[in-house]
């Protein structure tokens, strides 16, 4: 779900994971559609038409301020993966809408580590540790 900044760069992981198919859908239906001239491989739908997945992530602003998503998510089933991009709240409402369900939930607290780091080694030259003292930093909210 979207289809700012951070989607292209999600996009490149699940082609080179290798994933059977990736959906987009925006809320401005346009945006999800440019994304189709870097990846010929996207299925872009309406917002909120929920089609079966495996993993759902949201790469939207909504969740920043506690707003709601308003998509109906209970006829998806259990056994799923929420994930959003966002990390602060630690628990978005889209994320506790899946937990509710009987999915896993995560938030973007890694993606936001590993960015840090590829820009300190960038940056400085230096690799930085990442390493169970500094995961367990980001498990106290």
């Amino acid at each position: 779900m979207g289809a700012g900044g951070v989607v292209p760069s999600i996009v490149f992981a699940l082609n080179k994971m290798e994933v059977s198919q990736i959906i987009i859908s925006n809320r401005t239906k346009e945006k999800a559609e440019n994304l189709k001239n870097q990846f010929k491989n996207l299925k872009i739908i309406d917002w909120g038409d929920l089609q079966d997945f495996d993993i759902i992530i949201n790469a939207t602003s909504l969740g920043l301020n506690k707003e709601e998503i308003n998509l109906d998510f209970t006829k998806i089933g259990d056994g799923k993966l929420f994930y959003d991009v966002i990390y602060n709240p630690s628990e978005t409402n889209f994320l506790k809408e899946g937990r509710k369900l009987g999915n896993k939930v995560e938030n973007g607290k890694l993606m936001f580590l590993y960015q840090a780091f590829e820009a300190f080694k960038l940056w400085h030259g230096v690799e930085p540790q990442i390493n169970q003292n500094i995961l367990k930093l980001l498990q106290n909210d």
